[in-house]
């Protein structure tokens, strides 16, 4: 039975092929326009589990996605490591110098950087909502003088060329996703759990909340702080550590925790492959 999974973007785009890496080939797919609407789509059961890119190693973390995630209530159980490479997409092979329009997400246009101004500055850069969306969009055009950047595997779906492949500006770029659902899962197999607190308005509160996952040999994969949105100068804290969450050393270090923080969330627990 498929599986129904809700992502942002078109047919074709990496938050697809994520899910495919993560689910098997075999997966219905439920379309969203936005990342809310991912998390819209799981709530209401449209779908059975979400996926949405958390954080770029070029670009770092996606904003959104991070601010949804404090608000909403759906639980990581999955990470998907998605090496992404970039293409330029035509409708027909023709030279750089007759391009006159480049459509793409803002990630991938800031992932393709130095490609765009060493061959492309002479053209107009437009933003839009999705990679693969951005090649659905030329093809329905008028013209051949238009491009996007997006994924091969969108250009082979959309029947488009690929004009040149590669092009991001740093040829290890991966997108780490997770995979979300409204229910947390206790699996032996879990090595990582996801957190966001907030500390206390102490001297040294941040150091002792570190201190506490020091002091239990518990290794910090990120930290990454956020405006709260809450009131100005206020900063919540994302961070991934190496323990499953039921995991008892993990449940030590939260309730620990507490004595330094305002609040706690678990974003969720989760398999990560070691690269």
């Amino acid at each position: 039975m498929q599986s129904r999974i809700a992502f942002q973007g078109e047919r074709g785009a990496f938050s697809e092929m994520a899910a495919i890496k993560y689910f098997g080939s075999s997966i219905d797919p439920v379309l969203c326009r936005t990342f809310k609407e991912v998390f819209q789509r799981v709530n209401s059961q449209e779908a059975e589990y979400g996926i949405l890119p958390i954080e770029n190693s070029q670009t770092g973390g996606i904003n959104e996605v991070h601010d949804l995630l404090l608000h909403q209530e759906l639980f990581a159980v999955g990470e998907v490591k998605l090496k992404v490479e970039h293409c330029l997409i035509t409708k027909k092979q023709i030279n750089f110098k007759l391009i006159k329009k480049v459509y793409s997400h803002p990630q991938a246009l800031a992932q393709c950087e130095g490609f765009l101004s060493k061959n492309l500055a002479h053209c107009q850069i437009i933003p839009v909502y999705d990679t693969a969306g951005s090649v659905k969009i030329i093809k329905e055009l008028k013209g051949n003088n238009v491009s996007a950047i997006a994924s091969n595997w969108a250009a082979e779906l959309y029947g488009l060329k690929v004009l040149s492949s590669g092009i991001q500006d740093n040829k290890y770029n991966y997108t780490r996703f997770l995979v979300l659902s409204p229910e947390i899962f206790s699996d032996p197999k879990n090595n990582k759990t996801s957190i966001i607190f907030a500390v206390i308005s102490k001297p040294g509160a941040l150091y002792k909340c570190l201190k506490e996952f020091a002091l239990r040999n518990i290794n910090l994969n990120r930290l990454e702080s956020r405006p709260s949105k809450q009131k100005p100068w206020e900063y919540v804290f994302y961070t991934d550590f190496e323990k499953g969450l039921f995991e008892e050393s993990a449940q030590e270090v939260l309730k620990a925790l507490k004595e330094h923080t305002t609040f706690i969330k678990i974003i969720g627990t989760y398999y990560s492959k070691i690269e």
